[in-house]
């Protein structure tokens, strides 16, 4: 059965207090419905016409980490206080960790740092023990995944109860219990995978003085499998535009990843029907591309649809990162016509 989803108010871009930025409540169109298919699991579906041009979800991040070459001469590194995610360019001025952590730790104002205190000190011991060693010893990505499930937690210590206060007529999962409801298991990857995330966890991720969560390794090896099969990439530009623009413009320099409870659900398409792109607060906005009518799924890309042109190349990287052969209209109207025999009389044989 499908759950209606509920409207919250919208967010206002103007909404500070004390010059830090108020984290704005999810939103959510009222014309977009949560169901289930047996074969995706978890969708989104209008449930009237949405019309082109529509903004149809607004989704926080429930945690972010920038993703930038040379973190300390970088502009587009973001403020670390999630609540709000703006870029902090150097040339204004950045202020640092009094720890000394890591130089991709850095906030927008001194506000936003003394505000971001409880946060950062989960995390802040963890860097300064660890960063460099996984960096060093793993490479960048394996520690952008660590960190992401590091500041998860650092979230999740934040959030007690395991979920934000809702109306109770509001279905949508959001806080630590959207997180924990996201598709994704070890069966999701390959034993290979498994294995090496596995240690990870034991070597960098149990719970102890260093890093108090309080969660098994099993567990936190769920949320590695939930965060790789979920993530988002932030880019400065839209991803999903369909068809793509000629000449090509792509989406431009990944600076930073994140996990959306609620944009999460929204499943892939070759041909999509949203396109998605952050705000300057790491919002995460879906906009309609084309009229959705009653009943469709609402489907995003997970790539860029200019790197990726041709059905062997899409089919192969998502099989790869996402662990599935995509079966979109798209993808279905470009397989090669199935060869039939068509006997008009019995073949010869040797004798």
């Amino acid at each position: 059965m499908s759950q209606v989803v509920y409207i919250t108010l919208e967010p206002s871009e103007s909404d500070r207090v004390d010059d830090v930025p108020k984290r704005q409540p999810h939103w959510v169109h009222p014309n977009l419905i949560e169901s289930v298919d047996p074969v995706k699991g978890r969708q989104i579906r209008a449930s009237d016409l949405i019309p082109k041009g529509t903004r149809v979800l607004v989704d926080h991040p429930y945690a972010i980490i920038p993703v930038v070459d040379e973190p300390a001469a970088n502009e587009d590194l973001i403020c670390s206080n999630p609540a709000c995610n703006r870029q902090s360019p150097r040339h204004l001025g950045r202020f640092l960790c009094s720890n000394a952590c890591i130089p991709d730790v850095a906030w927008c104002s001194s506000t936003c740092r003394d505000a971001d205190k409880a946060r950062h000190d989960f995390e802040c011991t963890w860097l300064k023990r660890y960063a460099q060693p996984i960096r060093n010893k793993w490479g960048e990505y394996d520690f952008g995944m660590l960190w992401l499930i590091v500041r998860l937690l650092a979230s999740r210590d934040r959030d007690p109860h395991g979920e934000n206060v809702a109306p109770k007529t509001q279905q949508w999962k959001y806080g630590w219990s959207g997180i924990a409801s996201l598709c994704g298991s070890s069966d999701t990857w390959s034993h290979e995978q498994v294995r090496s995330w596995t240690t990870l966890v034991k070597k960098y991720l149990r719970d102890s003085p260093v890093l108090p969560h309080g969660l098994t390794v099993d567990r936190v090896l769920h949320l590695i499998c939930q965060e790789e099969a979920n993530s988002f990439g932030l880019y400065p530009r839209e991803t999903g535009i369909f068809p793509p623009p000629h000449p090509p413009v792509d989406r431009g320099e990944q600076y930073a990843a994140a996990v959306y409870p609620t944009a999460a659900i929204a499943n892939h398409s070759c041909m999509p029907n949203l396109i998605h792109k952050p705000d300057q607060d790491g919002h995460m906005v879906f906009t309609a591309s084309r009229d959705i009518l009653p009943g469709q799924e609402c489907c995003i890309s997970y790539f860029d649809l200019t790197k990726y042109t041709d059905l062997t190349s899409r089919r192969e990287h998502l099989r790869k990162s996402f662990r599935f052969i995509c079966q979109c209209e798209r993808c279905i109207s470009e397989e090669p016509a199935k060869e039939t025999n068509e006997w008009t009389s019995m073949p010869m044989m040797d004798i």
